[in-house]
């Protein structure tokens, strides 16, 4: 798997505000958090991947997450020395899932890592559930754990509760959850794979909520590149995905997340290839 962020200032992300007349931006001025969850794509990162890295971007390591349930935090720490030896002007994050793994990130990374992302999908993790009064405090827990020890608190949650119908009864709100932690990123894969009107749609109830809580900045989304396949159910592939990233353009953004397994490099490469990089 790996992964690229793009957006929000702090995480080389921008907090651009949301759909004008005037404000459209091209996909090619995204800057991309790329993120990896082995030694194998942390080498293609540093390797075949170096030609399109750019200065703003930055990086976001997993471990301990659903799809890599291991913890590995010293791994983290050597893969972190690598990135920003290579990349001195990009920031490098650590992801994982569930509030123990959390706490021992944080409390164990060193000052390569600057915020941690708290991966939450209900029936991964005892505490992930689709109560939202339990989900908010579990972000709020997970932000206390990530300040305690100076650093950043980025929720990840699935993005399923924006559009799925079935959902509506838990009454989550995306701004209320960005009001709990330092950045949000929202899972909207499947989105992508409906089509990019349907992403556009995800997009938009996003902008909506955060909108009406007043908030200023904005959530970054998330589509998974590759071809669909069990273990990558949301793969899209390069044209599709940059389809995807025409629609935040559409709405003045500048943040994608990208995920994807190891043998999707080439679309990955293509991708990036067709954002101008």
């Amino acid at each position: 798997m790996l992964v690229l962020v793009v957006g929000f200032e702090d995480l080389g992300w921008c907090s651009s505000g949301a759909h004008t007349s005037s404000g459209q931006s091209s996909p090619s001025s995204l800057s991309i958090t790329f993120a990896a969850d082995s030694n194998l794509e942390v080498n293609f990162l540093l390797t075949t991947a170096r030609f399109y890295v750019e200065s703003g971007d930055s990086f976001d390591l997993v471990s301990g997450s659903p799809e890599n349930s291991s913890l590995g935090v010293r791994n983290i720490d050597n893969e972190a020395q690598e990135l920003h030896s290579a990349y001195p002007q990009d920031t490098v994050y650590a992801h994982t899932a569930g509030i123990a793994h959390y706490s021992s990130m944080a409390a164990g990374v060193g000052s390569d890592v600057s915020g941690i992302l708290y991966d939450y999908e209900p029936g991964f993790e005892p505490e992930f559930t689709y109560n939202f009064t339990r989900t908010v405090l579990s972000f709020e827990n997970a932000t206390v754990e990530a300040h305690a020890h100076g650093l950043l608190s980025v929720g990840y949650p699935i993005g399923r509760v924006l559009l799925d119908r079935a959902y509506l009864q838990y009454d989550w709100n995306y701004a209320t959850l960005a009001l709990a932690v330092d950045r949000l990123v929202v899972q909207t894969q499947t989105y992508c794979v409906q089509g990019a009107s349907t992403f556009a749609t995800a997009i938009s109830a996003a902008l909506d909520e955060y909108k009406a809580a007043g908030l200023t900045t904005v959530p970054t989304f998330q589509v998974t590149i590759g071809n669909a396949t069990t273990q990558l159910p949301n793969g899209v592939t390069a044209t599709p995905a940059f389809d995807c990233a025409q629609d935040l353009s559409t709405y003045g953004l500048h943040s994608l997340y990208v995920w994807f397994d190891e043998g999707g490099e080439s679309n990955v490469i293509e991708f990036l290839q067709d954002l101008g990089r």
